[in-house]
């Protein structure tokens, strides 16, 4: 039978190919700023970690002799400035990859390309986080911040499964994660979602009282387009470090409410990913050897969110997981390590939150010769 004589039966290809064609076509930029909520910014973090990474190498290529400090995880790291950072730990240039509910998969993703670089990295930053550890945090990861190859090479194909996820023998991504990542990466209506009210918005004036250049004729996608300029600039001049000008501490009451909000979203039904505890064991066992410093900080969070977060157990458990788990480092010659919980520490006075996630802006100079104790390099 010729298919010149029943071409019939290759019209559904023929659809598909035009229906994937029309897809690609919400890929365009101009495209995707004019459909996709200008409020939706978190993937962009993510995104714009390749272009800090350009700006890493071509800093290093100017002055091979300057050493490099390491970033990862939330937005409860993206505060940390080199330029503050220099008091602490000397001739080094230290790049925050932190991100949006930044998980152990992408804080490896990075360590790792980095590490195969040989670059002269004077310390790495690790932030560890009960959020950081659930299946939500892998959300905006997914949406095309790993290369192909990365995923593919870490597909965990036969993920046997445990009563207890700390001891699930995950080996990578489930099937699932990996689905989901190749649907955002091959398909644009799956990654954008076409929604008709965010394209009237993304139009739209931002009303006045929203954020101080409101009334001045600025639109939702013009905002975000210069709020993704400023993530760009500040990969440049603060190697990816954006301050926290919020400076004020919020109200008890206010953050009661944040932190009941906060448990209710992500821990009170608290379900850990084997994926993420898997990428965790993976930091750990890459710096085996590597005579780096690695810091492992658990980031401070508001009084309520902390009890919280100890009444039910959750912290207790947590904290010895991943204590254990750091722990293998001590037999491993050449494998220098840091555990910081600053909550546990005296000199960590400043205790003003904006919500019950995010410490004052004004708090962390407070916070950083905690993070940075004398001994991290050996040079101060």
């Amino acid at each position: 039978m010729s298919w010149k004589k029943q071409p019939f039966l290759f019209y559904p290809l023929l659809v598909c190919l035009i229906l994937f064609g029309i897809d690609k076509f919400f890929f365009f930029p101009v495209v995707v700023e004019n459909t996709h909520s200008w409020k939706k910014i978190e993937r962009s973090f993510y995104e714009l970690k390749e272009d800090l990474y350009q700006v890493l190498l071509e800093e290093n290529k100017k002055d091979p002799t300057k050493k490099i400090g390491l970033i990862f995880g939330s937005s409860r790291s993206g505060e940390f400035d080199s330029d503050q950072i220099k008091k602490f730990v000397p001739n080094t240039n230290s790049f925050n990859f932190a991100a949006p509910l930044g998980p152990p998969s992408f804080q490896y993703y990075w360590l790792q390309r980095m590490l195969e670089e040989k670059l002269p990295i004077s310390y790495v930053m690790v932030e560890i986080d009960p959020i950081l550890f659930t299946r939500s945090s892998i959300d905006y990861s997914l949406n095309g911040s790993y290369d192909m190859g990365f995923v593919m090479e870490h597909l965990d194909f036969y993920r046997s499964k445990s009563a207890d996820p700390w001891k699930t023998d995950a080996d990578g991504f489930s099937v699932d994660e990996v689905e989901t990542y190749f649907l955002k990466k091959l398909f644009a209506l799956y990654k954008y979602p076409l929604d008709p009210s965010a394209i009237k918005a993304n139009n739209k004036e931002i009303e006045v009282g929203f954020i101080p250049v409101a009334g001045l004729g600025i639109t939702g996608k013009e905002h975000k387009r210069g709020y993704l300029d400023k993530i760009k600039l500040a990969n440049r001049i603060k190697f990816g470090a954006l301050p926290n000008e919020i400076k004020f501490a919020n109200a008890d009451f206010f953050l009661e409410k944040d932190a009941e909000n906060i448990y209710n979203q992500y821990l009170k039904n608290y379900q850990l990913a084997s994926t993420q505890i898997y990428f965790f064991k993976k930091i750990v066992q890459i710096m085996e050897g590597k005579n780096i410093p690695i810091v492992f900080y658990y980031p401070v969070v508001a009084e309520p969110l902390r009890r919280r977060m100890e009444e039910s157990g959750i912290w207790k458990d947590f904290h010895r997981e991943t204590f254990s788990i750091i722990r293998t480092l001590d037999s491993k010659p050449n494998s220098p390590y840091f555990i910081i919980d600053p909550v546990s520490d005296n000199r960590w006075t400043c205790k003003d939150f904006v919500d019950s996630l995010h410490l004052s802006g004004a708090c962390f100079s407070n916070l950083l010769p905690i993070l940075f104790p004398k001994d991290l390099t050996g040079s101060n």
